[in-house]
C-alpha cells in the first residue's frame, strides 16, 4: 500500500493495481475491499499523504518486527516453513529491544544458527491481521544477513517451525509458488542489490 498525492508515473490501474482517493477512515475498508477483488498493489491518493497515513495507522494496534534474509556463500537463501507456507525468519521485537538486535535473535530463535553477521537493511514491509478481534499493524524490518557457520538449522517447533531448508537461487521458484508477497517482495529487494 503507498500513499502519494498522484499516481507514480508509469504505474497504471487494473491489473492488480488499485488507485483509491483517501476518504478518511473508510480508507481500511476500502483497501482491504479492493484487496479482496485481487489488487496486489493500493495507491492511496491523498493531497496530505503523511495524514492520510497516520489517520490510516491510528486505527489499528501497531507491532514492530523484525527478520533476515540469510544468505549463505554460495547464493542459498534460508526459509523456513510456517502456517502451510514458506517464509523467512523474523518475529516481534520486545520491547527496549534494538531492531537490528531483534532481528538476529529471531532468526537464530526459529532457525538455531548463531554466526550471523548483519550486512544492511533491505526494506520494509508492512500487513494488516486480525489477532483476538482486533486489527493490528505490522511492520517488519528486514536485514541481509550472511551466514558464515556449518550448523544444521532446526525449526522451532514452538512457533509453528515444521522445516527450515537453505534454498538455491535456482530452486526460489519453488518456494515462489507457496509463500506470501511480502516474501516476495523482500526477495526482489536483495535480488536487485546482490
Amino acid at each position: 500500500m503507498t500513499f502519494a498525492q498522484e499516481l507514480p508515473k508509469g504505474v497504471n490501474p487494473g491489473k492488480g493495481i488499485a488507485v483509491l482517493h483517501s476518504s478518511g477512515k473508510s480508507d481500511v475498508l476500502n483497501a482491504e475491499l479492493a484487496i479482496s477483488k485481487g489488487s496486489k498493489s493500493v495507491y492511496i491518493i491523498s493531497q496530505n499523504p503523511e495524514e492520510a497515513w497516520s489517520r490510516f495507522k491510528a486505527q489499528f494496534h501497531f507491532v514492530q518486527a523484525a527478520g533476515g534474509i540469510v544468505v549463505k556463500a554460495d547464493k542459498s537463501i534460508l526459509f523456513i516453513f510456517r502456517k502451510g507456507k514458506w517464509d523467512l525468519p523474523k518475529g516481534k521485537v520486545e520491547d527496549g529491544e534494538d531492531i537490528m538486535e531483534g532481528a538476529i535473535r529471531e532468526v537464530e530463535e526459529e532457525c538455531s544458527i548463531s554466526q550471523l553477521n548483519v550486512h544492511s537493511k533491505l526494506c520494509d514491509t508492512w500487513h494488516t491481521y486480525v489477532q483476538d478481534g482486533d486489527p493490528v499493524l505490522k511492520c517488519t524490518a528486514w536485514y541481509l544477513m550472511h551466514y558464515e557457520g556449518d550448523e544444521v538449522p532446526i525449526p522451532q517447533a514452538l512457533e509453528g517451525i515444521t522445516e527450515v531448508r537453505w534454498v538455491s537461487e535456482k530452486d526460489l521458484s519453488q518456494v515462489s509458488a507457496n509463500t506470501y508477497p511480502s516474501v516476495l517482495e523482500v526477495v526482489s529487494e536483495y535480488q536487485s542489490k546482490a
